[in-house]
C-alpha cells in the first residue's frame, strides 16, 4: 500500500458553515483512503492548520510539505478539495508541481483529482492555463490603472485624494494587550487586517 499524508485547514467560522469544517475534511479524506481498491495507507494524525488563512503562515502545511518531499516512503498527499491547499491558482500549481517532480501523488477528493491518472494530469494542465490567465489579467489591470493615473495627475498609479480612515490607536493597543489577533482587532476597529498591520507599523506598533 502507498503511504499518504492528509492535510486539513479551516480559517474562519464562515468556511466551517460552508462545508469546510475540520470534521468534514477529515471524514472525506479517511473515507477516500478506506476504499481497498485505492491501495492507500493514510498516515495519522493528519496535518491540521486550524484558524489560519491561506495567506498567513501555515506551520503544519510547511511541515507536511517538508516531510512529503524528503521521505521516500511517503508516496503522496491527500486533501478534501483544492481550496484547502493553495493561496491562489498559481501557488496551488507551484506546490503541485513540486510534488509531481518528486514522483508523488496529489489527490483532491472533492475535485476528483489524482495526478497518477490521465484525468488528473489533464486537470493539472487546465490549472496551468488558469494560472497564466490570472497572471496576465492582473498585469493588464495594473497597467490600465497606471495609465489612468498618469492622465489624472499621478505617475505612480497610487490612489489620489483618498483620506485615510481614522483608527483609534488606544483601542488597538488595549485589544492587542487583551490577546486579540490582528484579524480580530481589525474587525473591532473597522478596517481590513492588512491595512491595520501596515498602519500599525507606521505608528511604531508591533
Amino acid at each position: 500500500m502507498d503511504k499518504v499524508i492528509g492535510y486539513v485547514r479551516v480559517s474562519t467560522l464562515k468556511q466551517a458553515k460552508e462545508g469546510h469544517s475540520l470534521d468534514y475534511q477529515k471524514e472525506s479524506i479517511v473515507g477516500y483512503c478506506a476504499v481497498p481498491s485505492r491501495n492507500l495507507d493514510l498516515i495519522t494524525p493528519l496535518y491540521i492548520d486550524k484558524g489560519l488563512s491561506a495567506y498567513k503562515e501555515r506551520p503544519k502545511f510547511d511541515r507536511m510539505m517538508e516531510r512529503l518531499l524528503s521521505e521516500d516512503d511517503i508516496k503522496g498527499v491527500i486533501v478534501s478539495d483544492l481550496t484547502r491547499f493553495g493561496r491562489s491558482t498559481e501557488d496551488l500549481l507551484t506546490q503541485i508541481n513540486l510534488i509531481d517532480e518528486k514522483g508523488k501523488k496529489f489527490i483532491s477528493v472533492k475535485d476528483n483529482i489524482d495526478l497518477s491518472t490521465k484525468t488528473g494530469r489533464l486537470i493539472l494542465g487546465v490549472l496551468a492555463l488558469i494560472a497564466d490567465y490570472e497572471r496576465e489579467t492582473i498585469l493588464e489591470r495594473m497597467q490600465a490603472g497606471k495609465e489612468w493615473a498618469k492622465v489624472h495627475g499621478t505617475r505612480s498609479g497610487k490612489p489620489m485624494c483618498r483620506p485615510k480612515k481614522e483608527i483609534d490607536w488606544e483601542r488597538v493597543k488595549d485589544l492587542r494587550k487583551a490577546g486579540l489577533s490582528w484579524n480580530k482587532t481589525a474587525r473591532q476597529v473597522g478596517v481590513s487586517t492588512p491595512t491595520l498591520i501596515k498602519r500599525a507599523k507606521e505608528e511604531g506598533l508591533e
